[in-house]
């Protein structure tokens, strides 16, 4: 089916303008599964990558109206992160001012590492401390803020701009888009103000309409109870009810495992191409749960809204490492990745591969010698041997060579000691050091693909790193499988 090509936006003056009139997305493979119409608005498409910049926008554009915000300003931010990135990614348009951001523990890495980068000042909290506690993120926060001259405190849980801006932009958005159809809202809740802001348009516009709020598993923002904090999924749930939700709009509550959640994220991505991050999985779980409730005679439209992008979770769930450590995969997932790392080599080792015996070259051979060998044979890297005891030195790869001689920092005359990658402790000839990893014969075959998710090649040796012999790629693996499926065929 031809896909339908939405006309492309105008030249945008600045990130500003690119912020909202995010699309709504079908998402046919999990929907048809539970027969309804299952449509995501992606805001993990805003220039920071969550929705967010929204809420940064409007917060930013009060306090300039006010006259509050200049370069010696410092926001102090309590938040699980999101609105940090989003105030500090639209520093440059208001004034550079300072950001302080105040994450709890549980906040990715991957965050963590973006919000270095925008330059903000980073204070971590725990995640077991509630609200009014004096160790809570709102109580550090409220006490920098007053220490520090000309700091601002923002505070999203309780600023009504969280959920203006949703009320009167992102809700106009949607029922423009939707043609005012809808039949069920399912929003991720956090603070209350995008399910607040959203429902109270949508609700005026669109009756019927049942809006369902989301929240990890031992939350406590429907009920207020405190509870353990002890979740992982991030960007929804807290230990109190914010005071700007307003609770009556809301027809339902669903609670969601991080398992759900993480599993739902990876199907999303997987199935449906969008890289949403980890709440928004629980978003998605939730509709497909609250759908089983509903009729199918008239296949029910519902709404869910994706919160931010997957790209901040590459080190949680976007690995499948972490995944299985923290037992966050579904039965399929886990057979998956299970089949993908051990079953489909069946305990094969490297002396499968069958690999033809290495071509090397000795540290004292010249740079042009070494160009037109890998040119001739074809070959991307060469082993270097030490030509007295033929242990492995290291080895020295085509691009990287090719590329030296076009700056015009290697000569063809240059001996290969000279522009190596080498694998000693000290590299004498003051070339580069890499970390070596023995591969042999007998490495099985599901190590070695791990390994060649970090490396483009493998020097395979004995035990001793005494001989080398052969260099195997990801091509090898790949003709090993096929040919092992087809009966002994190759590519």
């Amino acid at each position: 089916m031809a896909s339908t090509k939405l006309a492309p936006p105008a030249i945008a003056d600045s990130v500003i303008a690119t912020i909202g009139n995010t699309p709504i997305v079908r998402l046919s493979a999990v929907g048809n599964k539970a027969q309804v119409e299952l449509l995501a608005k992606t805001e993990f498409s805003n220039p920071s990558g969550s929705i967010k910049d929204r809420v940064a926008q409007r917060i930013l554009a009060g306090l300039e109206a006010a006259k509050k915000i200049k370069s010696t300003t410092t926001l102090v931010v309590p938040s699980s992160g999101n609105l940090v990135i989003s105030l500090a990614l639209l520093s440059p348009r208001h004034g550079q001012y300072k950001v302080i951001g105040l994450v709890p523990e549980r906040t990715s890495q991957d965050r963590i590492q973006l919000l270095k980068s925008l330059g903000v000042e980073i204070v971590r909290t725990p995640i077991e401390a509630h609200a009014d506690s004096a160790e809570s993120q709102f109580s550090i926060a409220k006490k920098i803020a007053t220490d520090l001259p000309d700091a601002i405190l923002i505070d999203e849980f309780a600023d009504a701009a969280n959920v203006e801006v949703h009320a009167q932009e992102t809700a106009e958005e949607i029922l423009i888009q939707c043609e005012g159809r809808l039949d069920v809202l399912v929003v991720g809740v956090e603070t209350g103000g995008t399910i607040t802001g959203l429902a109270k348009t949508l609700k005026t516009k669109i009756p019927g309409l049942k809006v369902v709020g989301v929240e990890p598993e031992h939350s406590s923002i429907q009920d207020g109870v405190n509870r353990s904090s002890a979740w992982k999924v991030e960007d929804i749930g807290g230990n109190f009810t914010p005071s700007v939700l307003d609770k009556t709009l809301v027809d339902a509550w669903i609670k969601v495992s991080d398992q759900d959640s993480y599993s739902t994220a990876r199907q999303i991505i997987r199935e449906e191409g969008l890289n949403c991050g980890p709440s928004s999985g629980s978003v998605v779980a939730a509709a497909v749960r609250y759908s089983e409730s509903l009729s199918k005679e008239t296949k029910p439209r519902i709404l869910t809204i994706l919160n931010d992008t997957g790209r901040n979770y590459s080190s949680t769930l976007l690995s499948d490492d972490w995944l299985l450590e923290h037992d966050l995969m579904d039965e399929t997932m886990a057979r998956s990745v299970a089949y993908h790392r051990h079953e489909k080599y069946r305990a094969a080792s490297v002396e499968e591969l069958q690999l033809p015996a290495a071509v090397t070259i000795p540290p004292t051979a010249t740079v042009g010698y070494a160009l037109d060998l890998m040119m001739t044979r074809e070959f991307s890297q060469l082993p270097v041997l030490n030509p007295t005891n033929r242990k492995l030195m290291g080895y020295i790869s085509l691009t990287a060579l090719t590329t030296l001689l076009e700056e015009g920092q290697a000569q063809e005359s240059d001996l290969v000691s000279k522009w190596m990658y080498s694998f000693l402790k000290k590299n004498k000839s003051g070339g580069p050091r890499t970390k070596y990893e023995t591969i042999t014969p007998m490495t099985p075959l599901s190590d070695l693909s791990k390994f060649f998710e970090k490396h483009s090649f493998a020097v395979v040796t004995d035990d001793d790193r005494r001989w080398c012999l052969g260099v195997a790629t990801k091509y090898d693996l790949m003709t090993f499988l096929n040919r092992r499926q087809t009966g002994g065929r190759s590519f």
